[in-house]
């Protein structure tokens, strides 16, 4: 094997490698098993009608996203919500995670040392680590009963902005709304 297709070889094993280490955000949806979702084709955002909210970057990227993700299933956005069959809303809401990791360094042979049922382990240590969670939920409601149909979420660790490009950011939020919006519409059983 000549150099040149070793290196190929090796960039094509690595980038395989790469792809396969991506991780999906954790998503849950939920909705009314009772409606019917074939007969929705339109949708608008409900406005936040608080004078005094302003729509951050990241929101209108997500937005975005949303609406990219929803554009590719064939719904089609409408600037009037009386005209819309279904209505869409985000909210955002953060959590904090606390991981416990619990280290034990104890090594040999003792005659009454088991490190399985050892209540008082002798050498151990305790990594305690809290970590802010974002979780963005996106409501879909129906207009006329004015009720949620369906609700998805996507939770991320808060601070993933931080040091990313606008391109990449913009990135993130189409990977989560691709994640969040797998399962609708809820495919009729």
């Amino acid at each position: 094997m000549n150099k040149l297709s070793l290196k190929g070889f090796l960039l094509g094993m690595t980038l395989l490698m790469v792809s396969g280490c991506v991780v999906k955000p954790p998503t849950t949806s939920d909705y009314d098993t009772s409606y019917d979702f074939s007969q929705l084709k339109t949708y608008a955002w409900i406005k936040d009608k608080s004078p005094n909210k302003v729509a951050t970057l990241d929101n209108k990227r997500q937005e975005n996203a949303i609406e990219t993700m929803l554009n590719r299933k064939g719904f089609q956005k409408v600037s009037d919500t009386q005209k819309a069959d279904f209505l869409l809303k985000t909210h955002t809401v953060t959590d904090k995670k606390v991981d416990v990791d619990r280290f034990v360094s104890t090594w040999g042979y003792h005659p009454f040392y088991n490190p399985f049922f050892d209540p008082y382990p002798r050498n151990s240590t305790t990594i305690v680590r809290e970590q802010k969670i974002g979780t963005l939920i996106l409501d879909i409601v129906d207009p006329k009963q004015k009720q949620v149909i369906w609700r998805g979420t996507v939770a991320k660790p808060l601070g993933i902005y931080r040091n990313r490009t606008p391109e990449e950011r913009a990135t993130i939020a189409m990977s989560n709304a691709e994640h969040m919006l797998m399962t609708f519409p809820p495919q009729a059983n």
